[in-house]
């Protein structure tokens, strides 16, 4: 290039206007996420003065990937150091408004997944990128705000890594949702990593060869959306729990037709049915022709634990008390039962049978004559839920039992449940959670220290209510609050709960101010207005609501819950203003004195004070100053 020519290129640059200048040095425009930062002015942005572009300054943008980085988490937070400050090396810039921001280094589709932490093996190498890169799949809430806020961006953050965040929960929620405690990437079926012997009922014996669908029947899902999101596999599931298991007959059908009792496996065992187990081949049918034929339970018992002989003591076959259960067994409940006079013993056959100790006959029938009723809800209640296991009821098992037993090698059978807890039907904190946190403490102190669960629930079901909230509230719900859903005024939220943390639904104390739930459309206007009004509302003018409303500016003041934009406001009631509309000003649109003002970035309002009142704030001076200072 001739010297003349340079010397021309660098007036003319210098003479360019400023935009012209821009684009003189830009190479290139901005793609549209970045199109707001076109223009000479704003290069700062994303370039620091004399050292190029600037991760932080990026970072200073991309709030989303800010703590990723910082966390080392994620494919940013992965990088090398040095490749993290360069951020154009994947995401360059001014190659015009359609360019993607990406570089793929290969291909979008070669991307080595294991650089953001997550490497997709098994079932999850063949899936596409964008059958787990959907906007609904995101769980993460900054990303999910994000989006709500530009929902035009696209973005492949905030998936979520537990398992039923992308799949459908095809157990129905009966087991915890900790997938992989059986599951691995592989394959869905069989689940390689479960181990029935670690459940409640390991198999053994012939119980190993049975299929698992012998036992875990597949059942229709009654309440499956078939249009649900993640879909569901299909209308049925496996029923794995609850799977009675606690008799054998809770399986296999009885041929003995209940006259051994259900202790089957005091003859039998898992190896096989027909393999029985006998004492000695001692064949025991003669028992039958005793004044106490062996029956349930008692068929299985070997002749000494009765007969003896015992350590120190002789065997004796005659003169055997059989009366009551208590001749041979001990009071296997620890005295918690008192017999029914003239009895010394309680009588165990008003619970048990000779078939077996467990489980006890003791029906709903019988609970109703006691102190505690069961009603509702409580009728379905497992026994152990009010009858726990009391430890320190084994401190009542004296050592001399215990040394007998051991000398007869008998078991030791003691029931630990505590029979009569101390609970009566109006104390339900006495076996309930308290899940309001005590905020109806209060009100409990107020009525003698009782629970006040009463009040709004039944024992038929905890969510079925007898709460009216416009008579057992300070705040009746009229106009549009009525039909509000309960969970926009009482949400929920974490409190502390003993060493830790709990989830619970705020109920009290609310603030029952408009305020307090509705935003404040006039924007502060009236929040310096005085609780009194000097000047008393005309009776000619003023309904009697009014008159008896009190001299307050909550937004009540002029707005009904029955809707928000048809208010009682009246122009000339004395009540609301002093500046009544008369003439020509009665027949003037709202708007032409209440203007829509701006009062911040994306904040409009309606100017209701202050406004002018004298006549030239609001109209022109037709007599250009003639009467200026005129007094008549």
């Amino acid at each position: 290039m001739s010297h003349g020519l340079r010397v021309a290129v660098v007036i003319v640059a210098l003479t360019m206007p400023r935009i012209a200048g821009a684009q003189f040095f830009s190479p290139g425009p901005l793609a549209q996420p970045h199109a707001s930062l076109e223009g000479l002015e704003k290069c700062s942005k994303c370039h620091e003065e004399q050292k190029g572009l600037s991760a932080k300054l990026c970072l200073d943008c991309h709030t989303e990937l800010a703590g990723r980085v910082a966390k080392g988490a994620g494919y940013h937070g992965r990088l090398p150091a040095a490749k993290r400050q360069e951020c154009q090396a994947c995401h360059p810039d001014h190659r015009g408004l359609d360019f993607s921001m990406v570089e793929w280094e290969g291909g979008r589709d070669k991307f080595d997944h294991q650089h953001t932490g997550w490497p997709l093996k098994g079932g999850h190498a063949k899936v596409k990128c964008d059958d787990c890169h959907q906007r609904r799949l995101i769980v993460e809430t900054p990303i999910r705000h994000m989006l709500d806020k530009q929902p035009k961006r696209t973005t492949f953050l905030g998936l979520g890594q537990r398992c039923d965040s992308c799949h459908f929960d095809e157990h129905r929620g009966q087991l915890v949702r900790d997938c992989q405690k059986c599951h691995n990437e592989t394959a869905w079926k069989p689940p390689s990593s479960f181990n029935h012997q670690t459940a409640a009922f390991p198999l053994a014996g012939k119980h190993k060869d049975v299929p698992c669908a012998k036992c875990h029947l597949n059942v229709n899902d009654e309440h499956m959306v078939a249009n649900a999101f993640p879909k569901p596999r299909a209308a049925t599931f496996m029923e794995m729990k609850p799977i009675d298991f606690k008799t054998c007959e809770s399986c296999h059908d009885d041929p003995h037709k209940g006259s051994l009792g259900p202790a089957c496996a005091s003859c039998h065992s898992e190896v096989g049915w027909k393999i029985i187990k006998t004492n000695k081949g001692q064949d025991v049918t003669f028992h039958d022709k005793t004044r106490f034929p062996l029956r349930g339970g008692h068929v299985g018992v070997a002749c000494r634990s009765c007969h003896g002989p015992f350590p120190g003591v002789a065997a004796k076959f005659k003169g055997l008390a059989f009366a009551a259960c208590s001749d041979c067994h001990e009071d296997a409940h620890l005295g918690q039962i008192r017999p029914a006079p003239p009895a010394k013993v309680a009588a165990c056959d008003l619970c048990h049978t000779v078939n077996s100790f467990t489980p006890p006959r003791y029906e709903l029938e019988q609970h109703q004559s006691t102190k505690f009723p069961l009603k509702g809800a409580h009728a379905a209640t497992a026994c152990r839920g009010c009858h726990p296991i009391d430890d320190a009821l084994a401190a009542r098992i004296a050592a001399g039992v215990r040394k007998m037993l051991r000398a007869r090698k008998r078991p030791e059978v003691f029931s630990l449940a505590l029979l009569h807890p101390k609970k009566t039907p109006d104390a339900c904190l006495g076996c309930h959670e308290d899940v309001h946190r005590g905020q109806f403490a209060e009100k409990g102190k107020d009525e003698g220290n009782k629970d006040t669960c009463a009040t709004c629930h039944e024992t038929t079901s905890f969510t079925e209510l007898t709460f009216d909230h416009d008579k057992d509230s300070r705040f009746p719900l009229t106009g549009k609050h009525a039909r509000a859903a309960c969970a926009a005024c009482h949400k929920a939220e974490r409190v502390r709960a003993g060493s830790g943390f709990a989830t619970m639904v705020r109920y009290k104390p609310l603030d029952v101010a408009c305020g307090s739930c509705h935003a404040d459309f006039h924007q502060g206007q009236f929040l310096l207005a005085t609780t009194t009004n000097s000047v008393s509302p005309s009776p000619s003018t003023s309904t009697r609501a009014t008159r008896d409303r009190p001299r307050n500016r909550d937004c009540d003041y002029c707005h009904t819950t029955a809707e928000f934009k048809k208010s009682i406001f009246d122009h000339n009631d004395a009540h609301f203003t002093s500046y009544p509309l008369d003439g020509k000003h009665a027949k003037v649109a709202c708007a032409g004195c209440h203007p829509k003002v701006t009062i911040a970035r994306d904040v409009t309002t309606v100017r209701y004070r202050p406004l002018p009142r004298a006549c030239e704030d609001c109209h022109v001076d037709f007599h250009h100053g003639e009467f200026r200072g005129f007094e008549p």
